[in-house]
């Protein structure tokens, strides 16, 4: 850890607390440093002490420092103070004059005058307009500020103090919010975590057992049984045994008193003795909301002749996707009439069932009868939105690319300022979370035509709700169910990848003949060295020369991280294997990166532009004396620079989990089992099964314990509680 002294010149990037910054230095005002990291608070033009480290970018072959903390400079010195008057801080005034106010003063200058602010007009040769700049400089920056003292001497997050102060037309305003409801501020502003916002509240005189902090400690706590559970609302009973295991000192009666305070000022709803987070509540509603708003639209009547629009449309699919004499099968034509019939239509239906060339063409469908282009497609995820773009001449994108995402949940499109889109196809509809239906249905406005499309039998979102299937269950839209493999079609061939998906859908898995399949290999053994040499022959047999063609050509899924089959160890297994060690190697927590590891980002980056899920390998990594200074990744074939705290949001991906790999293709996939994990009996579960298997086109292996794979496949998921299929219904009552 080094420091240098300075100011801020100018900001190159500045969002959401991370910036890029010039940065001059003290002692030498003709050379700038870059630096970077969580700056977006500091002025420019004031002088801090910043510490880090030095980091080489290797596109510009320059130093950037890496903050990691920073203060103030302090400005009791009469050198400290002489450069702040000959800064831009303050115009007019020259060394000379800079240098009689220092000596007049001889130290802590700043102090002197804030206490007799007319004692400068004892400095020989200043002016009144010199006196006034130096007064107002004085007071705005270096005038006592208690509350930013309080701040450093607590440790709280600065951020938030420059959040508010962003935000507040003063600091009277600041220190009401500070003392009354500082947790209502964070919430709406996206503070977090909320372990740090409850140590602001406490530090400015929050009661612990206040009915506010109460209220707002249950919040949190809901929010964590959402996510954990993927429900959309608890109860009472299990809010209470988590509630006082941080608030001890309560009885019942007391808790039941202070969360009235939730109630009244909708930090949570209470109904029908289920208990919503604001957001879990409020995002069924827009939900619900929206579909009915957009389904119940008078769209324009187009008069059309189906019959030839299809054979157009045919004829553009046979020369986009090049398959001679280009026929839609029954199914797929009649999502095609859905499509036109209904402004809210679904799709559904599992690997090889022609969902994407369906999509395709419903886009040619809206062109030629709306003559119209204003539509966007998107998926949940890159690789998911590429296969579209790769298999049309449409362009799709991720929603969090279409809605701008800016990160700390949330978007520069939303209801204050949405995007105008007539027509919107989603695509991998089952992933989405709840939040982010809602964030879509926020963010656009003039939908007049919804196409939901996805696998209705895959696994519901990673966050709380399961809006794609409510939708389906709740039978008020259009529904086309795709059940034709037209993969068999097309190759007349037996296709044993989705006789097996179909066989686990049907709860037929019993009565599977796993004998002659003709691309599922299933290798059922409890022994785990011999699990581990079969895995590590048929890598070797499938991987594939090019190391883009192996990021997404080929993938090892496993559904748990611990024991010997785990995702932790079967990274690592492979890595000695195909990338072994090298003299430039980084070890952080249990895994070790190579230059030539296939990776994964675990979260969204507005910054960078990578979204969690997102595939790339690691390039080069530099680092100074085994200490990590920076490196180069390629994620969609654009390179990257980490830094040390963005490359701690990579992890190895030659084995990944079954919800990372979904939206995703392989040609050839491994699922391995373990049975030694005393979870994976309670956890492993048909749709997650199903999910990892379709993730397969070409080739799938089984490796693992067989009656652990066929328990999995007879255990049903266990539902998700929601209430999102009422609202639709309820709406208008």
């Amino acid at each position: 850890m080094t420091e240098i002294k300075g100011k801020i010149k100018n900001f190159i990037y500045n969002n959401e607390g991370f910036g890029i910054a010039v940065f001059t230095l003290i002692d030498n005002e003709t050379r700038s440093i870059v630096i970077r990291g969580e700056i977006s608070s500091l002025r420019m033009n004031i002088f801090y002490v910043l510490s880090g480290e030095s980091v080489i970018d290797r596109r510009t072959n320059k130093t950037i420092f890496e903050v990691s903390k920073f203060k103030k400079l302090e400005s009791s010195s009469k050198e400290s103070c002489f450069k702040y008057l000959i800064s831009p801080l303050f115009p007019t005034i020259g060394k000379q004059l800079a240098t009689r106010i220092v000596n007049y003063y001889e130290d802590h200058v700043f102090q002197k005058i804030l206490k007799d602010p007319n004692s400068l007009y004892q400095i020989e040769k200043i002016t009144e307009a010199q006196v006034n700049i130096i007064i107002q400089q004085v007071e705005y920056h270096f005038k006592e500020n208690k509350l930013l003292e309080t701040f450093e001497a607590y440790d709280l997050k600065i951020d938030f103090y420059t959040k508010l102060e962003k935000l507040c037309k003063d600091k009277e305003e600041v220190l009401d919010i500070l003392k009354n409801d500082f947790y209502k501020f964070a919430f709406e502003n996206n503070l977090k975590p909320f372990s740090e916002v409850d140590k602001v509240a406490i530090v400015f005189n929050q009661d612990i057992n206040s009915e506010v902090r109460v209220s707002w400690w249950a919040l949190h706590i809901v929010n964590d049984i959402l996510i954990k559970t993927g429900n959309t609302f608890t109860d009472l009973t299990t809010l209470r045994k988590e509630i006082f295991k941080i608030f001890t000192q309560l009885n019942q009666n007391e808790l039941s008193n202070k969360l009235l305070y939730a109630k009244k000022n909708n930090i949570l709803y209470f109904e029908n003795k289920k208990i919503y987070s604001k957001e879990s509540y409020e995002d069924e509603k827009i939900i619900a909301s929206s579909l009915n708003e957009i389904e119940n639209k008078k769209t324009k009547n187009n008069d059309y002749d189906f019959e030839n629009l299809l054979i157009e449309v045919e004829i553009y699919i046979e020369e986009t996707l090049q398959i001679k004499n280009f026929k839609y099968n029954n199914e797929q034509i009649l999502a095609l009439k859905n499509f036109l019939e209904n402004n809210v239509s679904i799709i559904t239906g599992g690997p090889g069932t022609g969902k994407t060339t369906v999509i395709n063409g419903i886009i040619k469908l809206y062109e030629l009868v709306y003559k119209d282009k204003d539509f966007s497609i998107v998926a949940p995820t890159g690789r998911a939105a590429s296969r579209i773009t790769e298999s049309s001449d449409y362009n799709a994108s991720t929603i969090h690319r279409l809605l701008k995402f800016l990160g700390n949940n949330s978007f520069e499109h939303n209801s204050k300022n949405p995007l105008i889109k007539k027509m919107l196809i989603i695509d991998e509809s089952s992933m989405i979370d709840n939040h982010l239906f809602a964030s879509m249905f926020l963010g656009i406005e003039g939908i007049e035509k919804l196409v939901l499309v996805g696998d209705v039998d895959q696994l519901p979102s990673v966050s709380y709700g399961n809006a794609f299937e409510d939708i389906i269950k709740s039978e008020k839209f259009s529904i086309t169910k795709l059940l034709i493999n037209n993969r068999q079609v097309i190759t007349d061939q037996s296709n044993s990848i989705i006789d097996l998906a179909t066989a686990i859908k049907n709860n037929s898995i019993q009565k599977f003949n796993f004998n002659n399949l003709n691309n599922v290999v299933t290798y059922f053994s409890n022994d785990t060295k011999e699990s581990l040499e079969y895995i590590k022959k048929i890598y070797l047999q499938n991987r594939p020369s090019n190391i883009l063609d192996e990021l997404v050509h080929l993938q090892i899924i496993a559904p748990m991280y611990k024991e010997d089959l785990g995702i932790d160890e079967l990274n690592n297994f492979i890595q000695a294997i195909v990338n072994p060690k090298t003299s430039t190697e980084y070890k952080k927590a249990n895994s070790i990166y190579r230059p030539n590891d296939k990776v994964m980002y675990t979260e969204n980056d507005s910054f960078l532009k990578i979204f969690n899920g997102d595939v790339g390998y690691i390039d080069k990594i530099f680092l100074d004396n085994k200490k990590y200074k920076n490196s180069k990744v390629f994620f969609n074939e654009e390179e990257k620079e980490l830094s040390s705290a963005q490359f701690s949001k990579l992890k190895l991906s030659y084995a990944c989990s079954i919800h990372k790999t979904q939206g995703s293709e392989y040609n050839t996939v491994i699922l391995v089992l373990d049975n030694s994990n005393r979870f994976s009996s309670w956890i492993i579960n048909k749709k997650m099964i199903y999910t990892a298997i379709t993730r397969a086109k070409k080739h799938l292996y089984i490796v693992g314990d067989k009656q652990l794979f066929l328990n999995a496949c007879s255990k049903e998921m266990k539902p998700r509680l929601t209430t999102l299929i009422e609202r639709i219904f309820n709406l208008n009552k």
